[in-house]
């Protein structure tokens, strides 16, 4: 107990039993033979303790430093809170970039697979055109080359027919031929003799002599003596067109052949 809280207590008790006693010191000299006794009025008073002024400055401080130190341990509860704080953003701001660059590692591991697979695809796409070329090739060379068989055989053929029709045509042309006096053994000569499809002759000339000009003479005379071959008529036109529209022929009458 401080003894400054109980000093003015007692003080104001002390004074006011004295007041009460000179009240009633009063009161019997003036009336002698009173009527009644009053009773003094009874203040209760309670002694408190008496609080040395450096016991109240060490409190006081003491009050103040724990003031003091509960201002520091808020201080360092906010400090801590603030570095909790901090340490917790530095920490989500960790995460966020490590998540940030998980992505980035994703999103270019993702590319580079778009990007092989496009590559695989492009390739696969190449190779399996490159293997249609090879095969339309070969299927082109395998066709060319059956045209070209067939075209042989055809060639052969019409080669025949053709050899069969001018070796007709020769001996009708013999046939019509008179024997110049200067005529030979051995001579030969070739001529162009360009027909229509009819047969009908439409020009003879000797494209390589004899060299006796004579024999030439004869030779398109025999030509000019049949006039047209019927026999034309009856071969297939392709035969016609290639080998009979502008024909030549070697002429050797049989007799002035070795």
């Amino acid at each position: 107990m401080r003894l400054k809280a109980y000093t003015i207590p007692v003080l104001v008790s002390v004074f006011l039993h004295a007041m009460m006693l000179v009240i009633l010191l009063s009161a019997w000299d003036a009336r002698p033979e009173p009527r009644e006794v009053l009773k003094p009025r009874v203040v209760k008073a309670k002694v408190v303790e008496f609080t040395p002024k450096s016991q109240r400055q060490a409190e006081q401080e003491a009050a103040q430093q724990k003031v003091i130190d509960m201002r520091q341990h808020q201080q360092e509860r906010e400090r801590q809170e603030a570095e909790r704080r901090r340490q917790q953003e530095a920490e989500a701001r960790a995460q966020q970039q490590k998540r940030e660059q998980e992505q980035r590692e994703q999103a270019e591991r993702e590319r580079r697979e778009a990007e092989a697979q496009a590559r695989r695809e492009r390739e696969a796409e190449q190779q399996r055109q490159q293997a249609e070329r090879e095969r339309q090739e070969r299927q082109e060379r395998l066709e060319r080359a059956l045209a070209e068989e067939e075209e042989f055989f055809q060639a052969q053929q019409s080669e025949r027919v053709a050899q069969s029709y001018v070796d007709v045509m020769a001996e009708r042309i013999e046939n019509q031929w008179s024997r110049p006096p200067s005529a030979r053994t051995g001579m030969r000569c070739v001529l162009e003799i360009q027909l229509v499809p009819t047969g009908q002759v439409v020009n003879v000339t000797v494209v390589e002599s004899s060299g006796n000009a004579a024999f030439d003479r004869s030779a398109e005379q025999a030509v000019k003596r049949v006039d047209r071959f019927e026999e034309v008529q009856d071969m297939p036109s392709q035969v016609f067109e290639r080998h009979f529209r502008q024909l030549r022929l070697v002429f050797n009458p049989e007799d002035l052949r070795q």
